[in-house]
């Protein structure tokens, strides 16, 4: 094959997944590149300019954790808020995992078993903080419905008899 082939082949190829996506190399074939450059050769222009990007890099242990925390470019003073700490927390998916068990893993607006649920917290998130991780103040929706009570009723203040409400229509 030419070197003029190869570009229409390689043209026509960019952007497309490789057919070897997946496969592993045979030992045969291993063998047989040896210690012949894999992929593409870079031309003299991009390899300055890689030199010239990893100029300066430290690339130990020390200023991998000296990039975390107050060092960090994007620190903005450790303002996470209380509730995006607790929704991460391990508590949190294990409050979310006992309400699906103990729904069955079913939406209990629409019956569907399964696919992707959301854990509704009844009376609301922020204005119940003592009730966050308590099992009986879920229930299981899936995201449909999840999205539909929220759409209706909002995201604040909300009660048992609007989720009632919701449930029997």
């Amino acid at each position: 094959m030419n070197k003029i082939q190869r570009e229409k082949i390689s043209k026509s190829r960019t952007g497309k997944p490789s057919n070897f996506l997946g496969h592993t190399q045979t030992k045969q074939a291993k063998d047989k590149i040896g210690t012949k450059s894999l992929g593409r050769i870079k031309s003299e222009k991009v390899r300055k300019k890689i030199s010239i990007g990893n100029l300066g890099q430290k690339r130990t242990e020390e200023s991998r954790k000296n990039m975390g925390g107050k060092n960090h470019w994007n620190w903005k003073g450790g303002i996470t808020e209380e509730s995006q700490k607790c929704r991460n927390s391990f508590e949190y998916k294990i409050w979310d995992n006992a309400v699906f068990a103990r729904d069955n893993f079913t939406c209990q607006k629409y019956g569907t078993r399964g696919g992707d649920l959301h854990a509704h917290h009844i009376l609301n998130f922020s204005s119940y903080p003592d009730l966050r991780l308590d099992i009986n103040n879920g229930i299981t929706l899936s995201k449909k419905a999840h999205k539909e009570f929220h759409k209706k009723y909002g995201n604040k203040n909300n009660t048992m008899e609007q989720l009632l409400e919701f449930l029997n229509k």
